[in-house]
């Protein structure tokens, strides 16, 4: 058989072929590698590392962790589930606003959660306050929102009543519960812990538009900021997110009972092409990473288009890498530049307010005030303020409010970029009381 030509020509065809089909993907598999090895590098400098251990809560012994108050706090808060649209609006709205009903209301609340504040309250002044592992597995998140309410509650009411100690006390407990989850590598522990950091925003600012404030009063207002670096914490979360991604991967083997089985033939492509397909992922993501800490209000038109479009289709292993990446992504980034504004709107009108506190007056520009130029996270403008005719002055993050409105989808409580002090008093300060600032 060997003898006739076309038997001859078909084996060399055949050869030829296989030579071919190997030599490319042995050129994929090294092209490949050498890809995946600078996409791994260019990951880790731009993001974070790509290995899950690094995410994970370091151990803290439990009677050094504020975290443990504050985990036994929120599962002692006892709310209905008819009165949570009710105790939303408390914790939104000021104490001197509130209405009969809700002053009943905060009544019964606060005296039924009188434990679970003081459990909340031992939090603060912890050697540490990191959240433990089970908020990485798929812990109940609702209690901390609803203890985060409380607080602001409790605080708003202290107000109301003039005690400064339970005032103080509840604040600072929320800050802790807010500092605590922003800086948790978890996309929605983090989303929390900026959605307490805007309940406590507005009762500082009640805090400090109160009639009995005073100079000393706004330099304790300030220690009550979150300091934790949100953009960090963004960078943490898409590290956390990748390494999970390359876990789950490792682990799709078509073993019997295992949740991630592929396929042989996803098998084949992810042995022929996935380092290729990977390197071109993490690439994508790392550049995610870059453009989401633009302002977001200066990445373009909205909804945000990414950077580099995802390879369509992904199938089998790969399809992961779809469910790490979407819109809701970008968004999350915004909320967190957003807060961040919030925290510099707010550090700069708490320095105006103790200014006018101890000179009678509002600066007339913010010329002074360390910080004011530096623009804010979410706009990418800085702050903008006004002396008003009635010797009031307000502070706005401009054009925020619509562009908030459209990331969250109108969903949520409203949140306000603009804070109007009160006016002061055309009395002169007392004698030595007024401080240079520095230019």
């Amino acid at each position: 058989m060997w003898k006739r030509s076309w038997f001859r020509w078909t084996v060399r065809c055949v050869a030829l072929l296989l030579l071919a089909t190997l030599s490319i993907t042995f050129f994929y598999r090294w092209r490949g590698e050498n890809e995946l090895a600078e996409a791994r590098k260019e990951f880790t400098e731009k993001v974070g590392p790509l290995d899950i251990e690094a995410y994970k809560p370091k151990p803290v012994r439990e009677e050094d962790n504020g975290w443990t108050w504050l985990k036994a706090g929120a599962g002692a808060v006892v709310i209905f589930p008819d009165e949570r649209p009710n105790l939303h609006a408390l914790a939104d709205t000021p104490a001197s606003q509130w209405t009969k009903e809700q002053l009943d209301l905060a009544a019964r609340l606060l005296d039924r959660n009188a434990p679970a504040l003081t459990l909340l309250h031992r939090s603060i002044g912890a050697k540490m306050c990191n959240p433990d592992a089970a908020l990485f597995n798929g812990e109940d998140l609702l209690p901390f929102i609803m203890a985060s309410r409380m607080l602001a509650v409790d605080g708003r009411d202290a107000l109301r009543q003039g005690d400064k100690d339970r005032f103080l006390g509840s604040a600072e407990a929320l800050g802790v519960l807010a500092s605590a989850m922003e800086g948790a590598p978890s996309a929605i522990s983090a989303l929390i812990g900026g959605a307490s950091e805007r309940l406590l925003i507005p009762v500082l600012w009640e805090a400090a538009s109160a009639h009995t404030a005073d100079a000393s009063f706004i330099e304790q207002l300030k220690t009550l900021l979150p300091r934790v670096d949100l953009a960090k914490t963004w960078r943490s979360f898409v590290g956390h997110e990748n390494a999970t991604m390359l876990d789950l991967m490792a682990r799709a083997t078509d073993e019997s009972g295992d949740d991630t089985k592929v396929g042989w033939l996803d098998q084949l492509r992810q042995w022929t092409l996935g380092d290729i397909d990977l390197a071109y992922i993490l690439g994508m993501r790392a550049g995610d990473v870059e453009w989401a800490s633009k302002p977001c209000g200066q990445r373009g038109d909205y909804p945000p288009a990414p950077p580099r479009p995802i390879l369509l289709p992904l199938k089998g292993m790969w399809s992961a890498a779809e469910v790490f990446r979407g819109e809701s992504r970008f968004n999350a980034s915004g909320r967190m530049q957003a807060t961040m504004a919030l925290r510099q709107m707010t550090a700069l009108g708490l320095e105006v307010r103790e200014v006018g506190l101890e000179s009678a007056t509002y600066p007339p520009d913010l010329s002074a005030i360390p910080g004011a130029k530096v623009p804010d996270p979410f706009m990418g403008k800085p702050v903008t303020y006004s002396l008003n005719a009635d010797r009031s002055a307000t502070l706005t993050v401009p054009d925020a409010e619509a562009l908030y409105k459209k990331i969250t989808e109108g969903k949520g409580a409203t949140v306000k970029f603009t804070w109007t002090l009160p006016p002061l008093s055309p009395a002169l300060p007392a004698p030595g009381r007024a401080r240079t600032r520095p230019g």
